[in-house]
């Protein structure tokens, strides 16, 4: 049969690291395979649903270039796969159990169990005996509980942990875990709004999507006995498991979504990081391709991904990493697209260009600083002193501009601004060759003193292309500017 793998997130808050990694290797196992990848949307906790999330988790994947063949938004020949949708469903296969005994009617007023679905920055898994029955509802003749359902009293219908040998869980990367049935509680299975838990929709799901390999976070582990009790009660063959290794911090904790170093995916499409720079470096969260190549194309992820190759040793979310392998991105794209996500990034930020920048002004700049960027929003940094009219003076150009010999530089290169018009690379060039003849100075030394003045630093990218891109009046501006603060009273006497 051919492989069938899901995603399953909650429209209970934005899609996180944690979540997109499970995404990606659920796609890349289904491409490496020739499988089918699925989309299902687990929206029946209704109250902590989120409005518009479900449309970000599109945008987000798309944004990615993870595509899906069948699932909630383009559907399929298993669906809907909006689970909301399958009440229907789980509630005609409750009453199965219910009515072979192998689930109750239990009257409990207490609070039910949440069963038990984990949050990604859960610090606690809820136990295998969270939320057991508190009366003796499991020992009720089955026509007492039945007058009461039908006089409708409310009630959660309970699935009845039968004795048996362990439950062994044979997963792919952690290998043989086993489970004593006695540590198992019975557990809901259909709540009083007649809503299903999770283990109990997530179970019929599966196999009624005919979903082969459960690929998923390791915090959902101990919910994995629960789910093959279904299956056992349902005689189905239940699908091939994989836990993945946790997600952790540079600190190796856990990784909460209140981490300020990793953002949601939707933060970075906001700051203009290459998506692929992201699946990249999130493929190798807790996956080793062999060799030393850490730079690979979507193409040769799928080609190369395997669940034989997932580690069980949690997985650092490296924040200088990701920037590293997110500046290799950047700096390898075309001059074009890089103005692309500047552009955007532009109108994300309700941000003016100042008059004089076009798309050949910004292929120019983003030429001279794209080495630098990790994200197109760092254009803005990087590029500031070609964008903003004034200039800030850092300590050293300060202090050079203080000395007699640096001033004299800038005096001679503004007259000869102020008496050649000209403003391009080539001009700017051969008024340096002329002034450094007249003054009899040259390299650092005649170069550095206008650097400073221009640009406020003594260091940066090539002078004569990065001139070019200021406005003449403005370069003049600040060469005059630079000139007072050399003749300013604390600089006297220098």
């Amino acid at each position: 049969m051919s492989v069938r793998v899901r995603f399953a997130p909650s429209p209970t808050g934005q899609l996180h690291i944690g979540g997109v990694r499970t995404a990606l290797f659920n796609y890349l196992y289904a491409r490496h395979t020739g499988g089918q990848f699925i989309l299902r949307l687990e929206d029946t906790d209704v109250d902590r649903n989120v409005a518009g999330v479900e449309q970000a988790f599109v945008e987000a994947l798309r944004w990615l270039g993870l595509t899906w063949d069948e699932g909630f938004d383009i559907g399929g020949p298993y669906g809907p796969y909006r689970c909301s949708e399958r009440t229907s469903i789980y509630r005609e296969h409750a009453q199965k159990l219910l009515e072979s005994g192998m689930a109750y009617a239990c009257f409990c007023l207490q609070e039910e169990a949440k069963a038990d679905r984990p949050e990604e920055d859960a610090d606690e898994d809820p136990g295998p005996g969270a939320g057991a029955c508190a009366g003796a509802c499991s020992s009720l003749h089955p026509a007492e509980a039945l007058q009461r359902v039908r006089a409708g009293e409310p009630h959660a219908i309970r699935f009845r942990v039968p004795s048996g040998p362990p439950i062994v869980v044979q997963d792919i990367v952690r290998g043989e875990i086993v489970f004593a049935r006695e540590d198992l509680r019975d557990f809901v299975i259909l709540k009083r709004d007649g809503m299903p838990t999770y283990n109990f929709q997530v179970a019929v799901d599966d196999h009624l999507m005919a979903i082969t390999h459960v690929i998923r976070g390791e915090e959902h582990l101990s919910n994995t006995p629960r789910q093959l009790l279904i299956y056992e009660a349902f005689g189905w063959q239940p699908p091939q498991f994989a836990h993945l290794p946790v997600v952790l911090d540079e600190s190796r904790k856990k990784l909460s979504k209140r981490d300020p170093n990793v953002l949601p995916v939707s933060a970075y499409r906001e700051q203009g990081y290459v998506p692929q720079a992201l699946v990249n470096f999130l493929a190798l969260l807790g996956w080793s391709p062999g060799g030393e190549d850490e730079i690979f194309s979507p193409e040769e992820l799928c080609a190369r991904f395997d669940l034989d190759r997932v580690g069980r040793a949690g997985a650092v979310f490296d924040v200088a990493k990701f920037r590293w392998m997110a500046n290799q991105y950047f700096k390898s794209l075309d001059p074009k697209a890089a103005v692309r996500l500047i552009r955007e990034q532009a109108a994300h930020l309700n941000y003016s260009f100042p008059p004089h920048v076009d798309d050949d002004w910004l292929e120019r700049a983003v030429a001279l600083v794209q080495d630098g960027l990790a994200c197109a929003r760092e254009f803005f940094t990087a590029a500031r002193v070609w964008l903003e009219p004034g200039v800030t003076y850092d300590e050293e150009a300060r202090a050079l501009l203080a000395t007699e010999g640096a001033a004299r530089v800038v005096r001679a290169y503004l007259l000869a601004c102020e008496e050649d018009p000209s403003w391009d690379e080539a001009a700017n060039r051969a008024r340096f060759q002329a002034v450094g003849r007249a003054l009899g100075v040259k390299g650092r030394d005649l170069y550095m003193p206008v650097r400073a003045a221009v640009t406020g630093q003594t260091h940066g990218p090539d002078l004569q292309k990065s001139m070019a891109l200021l406005p003449r009046e403005t370069a003049m501006e600040r060469m005059r500017r630079a000139l007072a603060l050399a003749n300013a009273p604390e600089h006297q006497g220098r």
